[in-house]
């Protein structure tokens, strides 16, 4: 059974990860003993494990033997608890993903995860460089922010290969991968940010990248569908009545068409009321921009599955690729989004 060192911190100390208070080890380093270092060993189970941190004590951790008990945890145990009642794992992990609770998923290690990224909020977590994620059911992948989603491959297979130095799926004008299960976890519908880590070569057709398929609508009438533009930048809607919403971000860097990486993020505040939708975009851990038209003034069907490198206006062509994709349920600050990128741009060859 696979163990993570687990510690009360106020900041992130090295070599791990912080959610609230809960520090989770990610290192081979040694992290004892406890009466000098305050690191406890957290034991994890290959279902969902559920932690937290606590100061001068050790930590609560907590193994549902199954999603009945994740979700009957959210609803006696947690502390605070949920503002409604739970009765789908799909709200019981919408509602840990922004609670002070870490949460894990499966007994494997998690190597080359990223020190210091966000956590709070975190409910998905795809990154092509984590064997974790791309080895866990080879072929597909597989989340690693907690939640265990699993998104499986469709289409003519994307292959992880070498783009531009460093690893990352190539698209081919056909793969793209999509989950299934449990996708009401990740809630576009409300406050939320995605972020890209994409290589940008050339797209000489526009493409869907992302998209939450529609649910009695189109998905850019639901909670979420992005296009990749011609003009190497990302377009997005969302909303339907009595228009949908729509913006844009600015333009990925291509090296004058060998081929560059970029870390593309947008955000966008809760679109689940009457209340006109917000929207941001930022790349390469900029501050946010703002930059929306909000034309529907009615709350949105929240989108059915998730998918990766295809949409409604077909998938994502080569030589292009994608590293990483990040999902929350908060909109993000610009010192947090500048955080994701401190963490994660050394694996993508930015300095």
């Amino acid at each position: 059974m696979a163990v993570n060192p687990i510690k009360y911190a106020s900041s992130t100390p090295t070599g791990a990860a912080l959610k609230e208070k809960t520090a989770i080890g990610l290192s081979a380093q040694d992290y004892g003993p406890t009466t000098s270092t305050g690191w406890y060993n957290g034991k994890r189970t290959n279902g969902y494990t559920i932690t937290k941190a606590q100061n001068g004590a050790s930590p609560l951790i907590y193994a549902p033997a199954d999603d009945a008990e994740v979700i009957l945890f959210c609803n006696t145990t947690a502390n605070p608890g949920p503002s409604s009642y739970i009765t789908h794992i799909s709200g019981a992990l919408d509602f840990l993903a922004t609670s002070d609770y870490m949460v894990l998923h499966g007994s494997s290690e998690i190597d080359n995860f990223p020190e210091d990224l966000v956590m709070e909020g975190l409910s998905c977590y795809l990154d092509s460089q984590i064997d974790a994620s791309v080895n866990a059911n080879p072929g597909d992948w597989t989340d690693v922010s907690g939640n265990g989603l699993e998104f499986v491959s469709n289409g003519s297979a994307l292959q992880i290969e070498d783009l531009g130095g460093y690893q990352g799926f190539r698209f081919n004008g056909s793969g793209y991968f999509q989950c299934n299960d449990k996708y009401g976890a990740v809630n576009i519908g409300g406050d939320c940010t995605l972020v890209f880590w994409v290589f940008a070569v050339d797209i000489t057709e526009r493409d869907t990248i992302f998209e939450k398929v529609g649910n009695g609508a189109s998905s850019y009438q639901c909670s979420i569908a992005i296009t990749w533009e011609v003009g190497e930048n990302f377009s997005y809607y969302s909303r339907k009545t009595p228009a949908y919403d729509y913006s844009a971000t600015s333009a990925c860097d291509t090296n004058g068409g060998e081929g560059a990486w970029n870390m593309m993020a947008i955000k966008m505040s809760d679109g689940l009321s009457s209340t006109a939708r917000t929207g941001f975009y930022s790349k390469n851990g900029q501050n946010w921009i703002a930059y929306y038209t909000s034309r529907s003034n009615t709350a949105l069907v929240r989108g059915k599955q998730i998918r990766v490198g295809t949409g409604y206006a077909g998938a994502v062509e080569g030589d292009n690729g994608i590293g990483a994709v990040l999902l929350y349920n908060k909109m993000l600050s610009d010192a947090e989004i500048a955080q994701i990128y401190t963490a994660t741009k050394e694996r993508y060859g930015h300095s």
